[in-house]
């Protein structure tokens, strides 16, 4: 037995603004990261079954997108997605190192500008990443629900950027390419890719269809689902939950809802769970505690429907 589906992505010119199309419409990724660890497993799940959980609850909140973060999963995740409706935006795996001081230091101050064809010069560790490029999307390619390809993020092992890209469309011109997720932009990427966690997003006029790759991450961390009870990570703290979900929804409405109709294509919060110490997640580690009710979120979801009706209805 088998399946499959049809649709039809695309880059549109709306109104003056660049626009990403599912199935010749302007359609708006409204989504959560999901780097996929798990209190039992780590990196797998308890069960199969766990993967369509974490999907319907991001379904129960309005969501329409996960951005599967630096991790491929099992097929089942896959299908999973394909046959309950959710759209994957797919990360490459990152084999490079990490500087604090380079990758993280400077650019939250504002230098996200560098020539990345001077970074990661080590054959060895190019040509590993480019093999593990090619053997992704030969494993995932057929799976409809992915939307969109992340080569690098934040400049953790960024090398050539354009290069990649090059790469990455010869292997499959289908789907949306991010290059550089965050910063560190070279001249070769399908969509300009913002991360935004301690100030207020504004919208920057941009050559390309312009997404909110990461933004968010508060945190709450409800007692007895607590990984560490001594330590915790987020951007922004919370003492309850009806604080958090309060905090949220504000957030969608003051930086998220405005900017649709100003060209933002796709925003993705972070983050879908728990992870150990950081409990910035919509979900609690061990998965027993949802955080935020739909009754409290779907209204945000509502009004991103009614701007992009607004738009689809221009555009005609």
């Amino acid at each position: 037995k088998s399946y499959f589906a049809i649709r039809t992505l695309s880059v549109q010119d709306v109104n003056g603004t660049k626009r990403i199309c599912l199935n010749g419409k302007p359609y708006f990724f409204h989504g959560l990261l999901d780097q996929g660890y798990w209190s039992d497993g780590i990196l797998t799940p308890a069960s199969p079954s766990c993967y369509e959980k974490d999907i319907l609850a991001a379904k129960s909140l309005g969501f329409n997108t996960l951005r599967k973060h630096i991790k491929i999963e099992p097929e089942q995740f896959y299908y999973d997605c394909d046959r309950l409706g959710m759209i994957v935006f797919q990360d490459m795996v990152n084999n490079g190192d990490y500087s604090f001081f380079r990758d993280t230091a400077l650019p939250t101050v504002g230098f996200k500008r560098r020539n990345d064809k001077k970074l990661h010069t080590d054959l060895k560790t190019r040509k590993a990443f480019f093999d593990a490029m090619e053997q992704t999307v030969a494993q995932l390619k057929n799976h409809p629900c992915i939307c969109y390809w992340t080569i690098f993020n934040e400049g953790w092992g960024q090398f050539d950027s354009a290069a990649a890209y090059k790469k990455l469309k010869e292997l499959d011109d289908s789907r949306f390419i991010d290059s550089c997720s965050g910063w560190f932009k070279g001249n070769e990427s399908d969509v300009e890719s913002e991360h935004c966690y301690f100030k207020k997003f504004r919208v920057k006029k941009a050559k390309r269809p312009l997404v909110l790759s990461e933004f968010g991450g508060y945190a709450f961390a409800p007692e007895g689902h607590r990984f560490n009870p001594n330590e915790e990570y987020g951007y922004k703290k919370f003492k309850n939950r009806e604080e958090l979900a309060s905090a949220v929804r504000e957030l969608y409405e003051r930086d998220i809802v405005p900017a649709v109709e100003k060209g933002l294509c796709g925003a993705i919060y972070t983050q879908l769970s728990d992870v150990e110490d950081e409990t910035n997640g919509i979900l609690s580690f061990d998965r027993k505690v949802l955080k935020i009710k739909p009754e409290e979120l779907l209204p945000v979801s509502e009004k991103i429907i009614e701007e992009m009706n607004k738009i689809k209805n221009a555009g005609l």
